[in-house]
């Protein structure tokens, strides 16, 4: 496998499932001594080819298992951090947003309420106050951009072992790219 590859979550656990499988069975056949055994030429071969097939198996899942543990090794701890803090600020973001919203829509009404017990018609009204769906939707736009960030944010953080930081553009997470050798 090479070393640049990437190893997916899927991948790992893939390959965990199958050398717990296959790795037991590789054993018991590499400990078969097919000698010993009243086999034909030809049985004698195919026990010897399952054991040495059973084998690869079990070693490509390993190298797997090895890659996927050397970059969960070599994470970038500061940017998994940084984007598990910003999961625990998103919420209380989204619900500031939320609450600006409730206010802008709580305070037009209360306007609203007020100027016609004064005996202001709906035209006349319409005229003094501004009107409060330009403020509502900025706010249900910023809950929605919220919203999003917080799906990258979380798509990111389960991402082990590859945490890949292309999950975070469009996030308010600063990405530090690495840098090619000669530019560093």
């Amino acid at each position: 496998m090479h070393k640049n590859l990437k190893i997916t979550k899927t991948e790992f656990f893939k390959s965990q499932t199958l050398k717990n499988a296959v790795g037991p069975a590789a054993e018991a056949l590499a400990k078969i001594d097919v000698a010993s055994l009243d086999l034909n030429k030809t049985d004698a071969k195919t026990v010897v080819a399952a054991a040495e097939i059973l084998r690869k198996i079990d070693s490509s899942a390993q190298v797997v298992i090895d890659q996927a543990n050397e970059q969960y090794v070599n994470r970038d701890q500061n940017l998994i951090n940084a984007a598990s803090n910003r999961l625990f600020r998103i919420d209380a973001d989204i619900q500031a947003a939320q609450a600006h919203q409730r206010r802008a829509e709580q305070a037009h009404l209360e306007k609203t309420t007020e100027l016609k017990r004064q005996g202001f018609s709906a035209v006349e009204i319409a005229a003094m106050l501004d009107a409060p769906e330009p403020a509502i939707e900025a706010y249900q736009q910023q809950i929605a951009d919220l919203s999003a960030e917080k799906l990258k944010i979380e798509a990111f953080l389960d991402d082990s072992p590859r945490y890949e930081a292309d999950l975070l553009v469009g996030t308010t997470i600063e990405i530090v790219a690495d840098l090619p050798a000669e530019a560093a």
